[in-house]
């Protein structure tokens, strides 16, 4: 006789389950707008818009799955605090991934340090995918895989931050800081190209924002 079906057990949740489920919810359309020509970013709660070259997109793949990882939001605070993470959790292959956290990095010094510096922190008790060129293979596994993979801790069970880290800190807020006062007209010119161009083409679907941007 067969067991009822709410006693079965139940597969573990896999990354790319739970990447769907991930795009689902943020609104990011099936495939997460990683093949989308145009995508939108943010700079704190400016939101504009930007090419969706390739080394973006492939830097995006990446850091979705951080997100998954670590639970944090895709609003501009939530990317403020993954952009911390990304940066306490060592520098790898993709640089666009870097310029995007030095972004959110610093938008969450100026609007939230106290949750920048616990996500800082938190990074830097972890490890992340950017030191990989492709995470084709991650998707299939148990999401809590990846987790304990990645050495994730936690928000409560963080150890508390040594010497070495609060000196790292230091220096990537002083690099955030100095980074973020050059590039601003940069970013001034695009979220003005950005709007022009939401002004000649309305429509288009959001895609997940990287850095200040996941």
């Amino acid at each position: 006789m067969a067991e009822p079906a709410g006693d079965q057990p139940t597969s573990p949740l896999t990354v790319r389950e739970a990447r769907q489920r991930f795009f689902q919810m943020n609104g990011f359309g099936l495939d997460g707008g990683y093949d989308d020509e145009w995508a939108e970013a943010e700079f704190g709660p400016v939101v504009y818009r930007v090419p969706n070259i390739r080394s973006r997109a492939r830097a995006l793949r990446i850091h979705d799955l951080h997100h998954l990882a670590t639970g944090y939001a895709t609003d501009w605070r939530g990317e403020a605090e993954i952009s911390a993470w990304e940066l306490g959790s060592g520098w790898g292959r993709h640089p666009y991934a870097w310029i995007i956290a030095l972004f959110g990095f610093m938008t969450g010094l100026l609007t939230q340090p106290r949750l920048t510096f616990a996500a800082f922190f938190r990074g830097r008790n972890s490890s992340n995918l950017y030191g990989r060129n492709d995470v084709v293979a991650e998707l299939d596994r148990p999401l809590s895989a990846l987790v304990k993979e990645l050495h994730v801790p936690d928000g409560d069970s963080a150890p508390p931050p040594s010497a070495g880290d609060v000196v790292r800190l230091a220096a990537t807020s002083a690099a955030a800081l100095a980074f973020g006062v050059l590039s601003l007209p940069f970013v001034a010119f695009a979220v003005f190209l950005g709007e022009a161009r939401r002004g000649l083409d309305p429509s288009g679907c959001p895609s997940s924002v990287l850095g200040t941007s996941g």
